[in-house]
């Protein structure tokens, strides 16, 4: 394995072995006897590993939707899906990638250790993410090679570091403290949902609606809740789709039948993200206080943002449907003006716009929910337009980068040095 290798597909480009990694440190410095060492440690490594294969049945289901709603409404645009447009990027600049990377990871750690801003950013993946933008979008100057990995490890640590920031005012409402952060490259989205729910602010923490909870007693589980609302969702969408179209994907299944399996496979996910989300947050925590009182002083662990879907489950079932009703009515206005068509990608919508909806209903009850979602959605979903044209010139085709913090840090880092 090569030095390349070694960063971009080693340590820093497995999450699970990242957190795993600190909290093995943090227990250390904690001088933790060995059995706790070994129990924290791989504990971390299963929450996360249980997040991602949490994520990803969801995320085949979630897929689904999306050709079906591509199939029944013959939409053909490009759709935002950053796994795709990441490994479209790593084929011609793996090696840049890589090393932005690692510079990346080492000044946000001299960041947080020498100035204010002690927020440390654990999602891996998201690191990678950005870290392809960043080198597509320097490329695309002419800028020389060591240019572009310097230039984009400095501003992947300023994002790293700064991203958790933007959003803290707002996760510190729906968490209660100030233990974790949000490491998710959707900071601007979650900053304009708390702001536009902080227009509807109650004094009281905010309940969940009577008709919701007579809905919680007849199903006795917010599991049943979800897949009931998804197998509507897929009911709704699969009506408008070719049935013969439906059953080639699914094997001649019956629309019907398909909805209900995709619903419940898409619950079940769900089930396993907050099983491993409560796994990982229960030893990863502890663990971090190692590395912040030896390493970095009052250091805050920043985690991908389904960790916000344990405070209220309800709200992130409904910011998803709402910020995905967003997305379509951007997708029309595109389609009536004609211009490049985004069709909203239903992944980012439900993580993010999940997340958004916890701190929308936390800070502003369900008038605040209802509101920023759609209005998240609808952003999300149309900022995207304006990263295509810069990433056009290097071949991408039919996807892009999604949420919003990818599309802004792109226009900026392209205007900016274009101008220089």
């Amino acid at each position: 394995m090569n030095a390349t290798q070694l960063i971009s597909k080693g340590l820093l480009g497995e999450p699970a072995l990242l957190l795993g990694f600190i909290a093995f440190i943090g227990l250390l410095l904690q001088r933790e006897p060995l059995q706790r060492l070994l129990n924290g440690t791989i504990r971390t490594m299963l929450g996360y590993t249980l997040l991602q294969i949490g994520a990803n049945a969801a995320g085949t289901s979630l897929s689904n939707l999306s050709a079906i709603i591509q199939n029944g409404f013959h939409v053909i645009g490009i759709i935002p899906h950053n796994e795709t447009i990441t490994a479209l990027a790593q084929i011609n600049y793996g090696k840049e990638i890589a090393i932005i990377m690692l510079i990346g990871m080492i000044v946000h750690l001299g960041i947080a250790r020498f100035t204010p801003v002690k927020f440390i950013f654990l999602t891996g993946h998201h690191m990678l993410f950005m870290a392809s933008l960043l080198a597509g979008t320097l490329m695309s100057l002419s800028m020389s090679t060591w240019q572009v990995m310097v230039i984009g490890g400095i501003v992947l640590a300023i994002c790293m570091s700064f991203a958790p920031l933007i959003s803290q005012p707002y996760i510190r409402r729906v968490t209660g403290d100030e233990r974790i952060a949000i490491g998710h490259f959707n900071s601007v989205g979650y900053l304009l949902s708390g702001f536009i729910a902080s227009w509807f602010k109650t004094k009281e923490e905010p309940k969940e609606p009577y008709t919701m909870k007579k809905m919680r007693s007849f199903f006795q589980d917010n599991m049943v809740v979800i897949t009931v609302f998804t197998f509507v969702l897929f009911l709704v969408s699969s009506m408008f789709a070719p049935t013969r179209g439906i059953e080639e994907m699914f094997s001649g299944r019956h629309f019907i039948s398909v909805s209900l399996l995709q619903a419940t496979w898409f619950a079940g996910g769900c089930y396993v993200i907050l099983a491993g989300v409560r796994m990982m947050l229960s030893e990863i925590v502890p663990a971090f206080k190692g590395i912040a009182d030896r390493v970095v002083p009052g250091a805050i662990p920043a985690f991908d943002c389904p960790v916000l879907f344990k405070y209220s489950p309800f709200a992130a079932m409904i910011g998803f449907l709402l910020s995905f009703t967003g997305g379509i009515m951007a997708m029309i206005i595109m389609m009536k003006i004609q211009y490049t068509v985004i069709i909203p990608g239903v992944i980012p919508h439900f993580f993010s716009g999940g997340a958004a909806g916890v701190i929308a209903y936390k800070i502003g009850g369900l008038r605040g929910l209802v509101t920023s979602s759609l209005v998240h959605g609808f952003v999300i979903t149309f900022l995207p337009m304006f990263l295509i044209p810069l990433l056009s010139n290097l071949g991408y085709l039919r996807t892009t980068f999604a949420d919003s913090d990818f599309s802004i840090i792109g226009i900026i880092v392209h205007a900016l040095f274009s101008w220089i």
